[in-house]
């Protein structure tokens, strides 16, 4: 069985020789710490695409810019306040960041968001012609050449990032961020629908030669709409304004052949989780543990209405073995039932040992080959 195919029948519920053994990634501290305890450097702290070292699985992709501006804004140092620094981002947006503990671009802490690019319909139409120009200056460089390989490689192919890119949440967040946006809903519903109407129009345009050149597998759907309390729009926001677009973008997706579609979002979403199966997603990754979304418990009350990937408590498997073995037990029966795979529900943060990681992947090998 190829990976491919291995990727594809777990996630349909379908057979398989074994479940594919996947991680999203690390955090650059964790990196660090496990250099220290015995791990070699690795050229990416990123896992989606693989590893050697550790054996995972992975996934190729197609690092089209659905994203960013084009051209991007400048990106400028504002000034240093202490252990902080004020500037802005390639997106338009005013962030402050803290400096100290930052390892290989990752921050001990989130930045904080200051200001966004879009306030009023005027900054939107000013900013819309980043994003309308020709769709080939935002494919790579040598795309010919990464289609002859993606056409011809046995790994599942992600269309656009393995990392994550686009979703309709997300987009609106990094233009109006999230508290504005939250206003917005309300007092500017017009321009929130013109923003989302736009979006769509553009990602069916810029993905369309794209699905013309290349069968892709299956698609995550950036957002990050939810928090441990609940998403940060509820079900009557999402049915009015996003549910037509999702619709509309599931359906270009699965007609150009795209076999799984995925949504990717933190926090407890449940209550959303009716309207994305409406709209014909298929599954979601990293179902946070921490944040009530517990594999085990969907799976109970949902069934096999979706797919999942992601649901291992990450901070179980900083414990120690003991509570390793307690998280192997307890998917266990997911994991054999199908339509699961399960990783550590987000990056692996450094309070994670080398050693537990390669415990904790030895015992999950035996349960994706159908070990007890």
């Amino acid at each position: 069985m190829t990976p491919k195919e291995r990727f594809l029948n777990t996630l349909r519920f379908g057979s398989v020789d074994r479940v594919p053994c996947m991680e999203i990634g690390l955090w650059g501290q964790t990196h660090e710490r496990w250099v220290r305890e015995g791990a070699p450097t690795q050229p990416s702290t990123m896992f989606i695409k693989g590893n050697a070292y550790f054996g995972l699985d992975g996934c190729e992709d197609a690092p089209i810019n659905a994203a960013g501006p084009v051209p991007r804004f400048e990106e400028k140092v504002l000034r240093e306040e202490g252990d902080h620094l004020l500037f802005s981002d390639s997106m338009g947006r005013t962030r402050r960041a803290r400096l100290s503990g930052t390892v290989a671009g990752t921050r001990m802490s989130m930045d904080q968001y200051l200001s966004f690019p879009v306030a009023s319909r005027e900054d939107f139409q000013a900013l819309r012609w980043r994003y309308e120009g020709e769709v080939a200056e935002r494919y790579p460089a040598d795309w010919e050449a990464l289609v002859a390989h993606l056409r011809s490689t046995d790994n599942p192919v992600c269309l656009l990032s393995a990392y994550g890119e686009f979703g309709f949440y997300s987009m609106l967040r990094n233009w109006i961020g999230t508290e504005a946006l939250s206003y917005m809903f309300y007092d500017d519903p017009a321009l929130v629908h013109e923003c989302l109407e736009f979006l769509c129009d553009y990602i069916i345009r810029l993905l369309t030669p794209a699905l013309r050149e290349v069968s892709f597998d299956f698609i995550w759907i950036h957002e990050d709409l939810a928090g441990k309390g609940g998403p940060l729009l509820g079900p009557n926001l999402f049915q009015q304004f996003l549910l037509p677009h999702y619709r509309r973008y599931v359906a270009f997706l699965k007609s150009s052949g795209v076999q799984v579609v995925i949504v990717d979002t933190d926090g407890d979403f449940e209550v959303l989780i009716p309207l994305f199966l409406e709209a014909g997603v298929d599954g979601f990754n990293p179902m946070e543990v921490a944040a009530g979304m517990d594999p085990v418990r969907m799976r109970c009350k949902y069934g096999r209405s979706f797919c999942m990937v992601g649901g291992v408590d990450k901070r179980e498997i900083a414990k120690g073995k003991r509570e390793i073995d307690a998280q192997i037990a307890k998917i266990a029966p997911l994991v054999e039932e199908g339509g699961y795979i399960p990783w550590i529900d987000h990056a692996i943060p450094p309070d994670v040992s080398l050693a537990n990681f390669e415990y904790y992947l030895e015992q999950k090998r035996r349960i994706l080959s159908g070990g007890a």
